[in-house]
């Protein structure tokens, strides 16, 4: 049995019972896991060797491998994303038998350094993270290693497998605590093995019975992600791909229980998604590379037409020819019930109910400001509505934890396909509620809608004026050719588009539009429409249109 010179023990100098990552552990727990009882109780029986070799699903990125085989680890050393060990895949896809020595000398020194139980390397879902990061992986550096570096190498991974099993309820989110049971049942799959299989797949069913019910826990019915949040619903479904890879040669008895989840959640995904393959910006999404998205969504293997609406989820699509449209219809007030019911963890609120974003073939065109920014301020001023292709009445949000959509219908028209949905966004401030309609004719040229306020009666202030504001992308110019008339051209494309409205005033203005964190400027519709008069008309409708613009620009 192998064993690191006591001097490689690491410290940390946490609060008395707060640690970082979500989890705690009272001072007297801390003293504990640095004596040499706790390292006794960490004492397992050496694994038999040859470790199995698991399909890794995931690819890394070579370019950041390249710079690691030439000494620019973008990570330091200390830190906690080293830890999840995630830049293996990069160094692997990079290639060459240096890479392989290099990853193995690293690993090599990360477990000298590691040996011995410390807050921050042995957070529990940082556990989770990079023993299935290791195992899966494994084939690349480690199958062909020398039988010393093997030996040490499937002790840490039974040391480390053991304090996960111990530590992973302390966690304080489901997510979390899923995190780590991914990295148990990783474990489980390649340490009892040979002549213990019967145990292991005991062990591993024994905890996808643990696995299954949290993910479920943590969906709508739909399938989609209770947080409404398509990068949180991936990363759920990308743990759950990992579970499956860990299984899927095993005589598991919750397989299909873990299918049904992942192809539940593949469709979801599916909905969110531009035709150039990335998500719309809904919910803080943006920040996930497209070759992530598409790495996941095709390991699911999801297979048939994408669903034209999510109800739980409060997502809907329309498609025809070229043009895609992606509108964020929130979930009907009975979804919206079953969802604060069952929520055990507040999630963040990015309110624009009824905005959408549209593209034209590979080309993104009406468009959410974005979320997915580091700055608090900023993040929480893109989260406001009048940053998304919505309509706003006085510069408040029109979504709330007590929104709720309350009417919604979706299919066939004459010509096209019409989506019809009602919410009460406004209605406790207002008394007003906000209809949208939208309308994609057949050959995908012409796009139409209509925004109607209803004063319901109730009390409420008297609003003074509402905005409806259309996002275009960066590579969208706009310019004003007469009142309400507004000339767009798609670079890349060689027709453009035409807009109209009736029944308020259009502007352009400046707008801003993040991706992949970075922020470019563009350009905004604006239609500006006086509302002091509602309730005394009872209504106030603004209709608007994009039509395809058969000459070139």
């Amino acid at each position: 049995m192998t064993h690191w010179p006591r001097t490689a023990r690491k410290t940390d100098n946490a609060g008395n019972r707060q640690l970082t990552g979500g989890w705690s552990l009272s001072r007297i727990e801390k003293l504990y896991r640095r004596s040499r009882l706790f390292d006794w109780q960490m004492r397992v029986t050496p694994p038999s060797l040859p470790l199995p070799v698991l399909s890794d699903p995931w690819r890394g990125n070579a370019r950041i491998g390249a710079q690691i085989i030439q000494g620019q680890m973008p990570l330091s050393p200390a830190s906690v994303d080293f830890a999840r060990f995630g830049w293996l895949r990069d160094m692997r896809d990079y290639g060459g038998s240096g890479a392989r020595l290099s990853a193995r000398a690293m690993i090599d020194r990360w477990m000298k350094d590691n040996w011995y139980w410390s807050a921050a390397s042995w957070r529990p879902d940082v556990m989770g993270d990079r023993l299935a990061t290791l195992i899966l992986t494994y084939g690349w550096f480690g199958a062909s290693a020398d039988e010393a570096f093997q030996q040490r190498f499937a002790l840490m991974i039974a040391r480390q497998a053991r304090c996960l099993a111990m530590d992973w309820q302390r966690l304080h989110t489901q997510m979390d605590q899923l995190t780590a049971l991914k990295g148990l049942i990783l474990s489980q799959a390649v340490l009892a093995s040979g002549g213990n299989s019967r145990r292991r797949d005991y062990g591993i069913n024994a905890l996808l019975d643990i696995v299954i019910p949290k993910a479920r826990g943590q969906l709508l019915p739909d399938g989609g992600h209770r947080s409404r949040q398509p990068e949180i619903h991936l990363k759920l479904l990308r743990l759950l791909l990992e579970c499956r890879t860990a299984v899927t040669s095993l005589a598991v008895s919750d397989m299909p229980a873990i299918e049904d989840i992942i192809q539940k959640m593949a469709a979801i995904a599916r909905i969110w998604r531009h035709p150039d393959g990335g998500f719309a910006h809904f919910h803080f999404a943006g920040a996930m590379p497209l070759d992530d998205i598409e790495q996941i969504i095709t390991r699911a293997s999801s297979k048939g037409a994408i669903p034209p609406h999510a109800a739980d989820t409060g997502i809907a699509r329309l498609s025809a020819a070229r043009t895609v449209l992606i509108a964020d219809t929130g979930p009907v007030s009975e979804a919206r019930q079953s969802a604060r019911a069952g929520t055990t963890q507040p999630y963040p609120m990015a309110g624009g109910l009824f905005a959408f974003e549209c593209s034209v073939a590979s080309s993104r065109f009406i468009v959410n400001s974005g979320q997915s920014v580091a700055d608090p301020r900023l993040r929480a001023a893109l989260s406001q509505s009048a940053a998304h292709s919505t309509l706003t009445l006085d510069g408040l949000d029109n979504c709330s934890a007590q929104t709720s959509t309350i009417a919604f219908e979706m299919g066939p028209a004459a010509g096209g396909q019409l989506l019809h949905a009602t919410h009460d966004g406004y209605l406790k401030s207002h008394g007003i509620l906000h209809t949208r309609q939208i309308f994609l004719s057949q050959s995908g040229s012409q796009i139409k809608g209509s925004d109607r306020l209803h004063y319901s009666g109730a009390p409420g202030q008297i609003p003074v004026e509402l905005i409806i504001r259309f996002h275009l992308h960066p590579r969208v110019s706009a310019a004003r050719v007469r009142d309400s008339h507004i000339l767009l051209k798609l670079r890349g494309q060689k027709s453009g588009w035409l807009f109209k409205c009736r029944g308020a005033t259009a502007l352009l203005d400046t707008s801003l539009y993040i991706e992949a964190e970075r922020r470019n400027s563009c350009q905004q519709i604006v239609l500006r429409c006086p509302a002091s008069e509602i309730q005394t008309k009872g209504e106030i409708t603004v209709n608007w249109g994009f039509t395809r613009h058969s000459s070139k620009i």
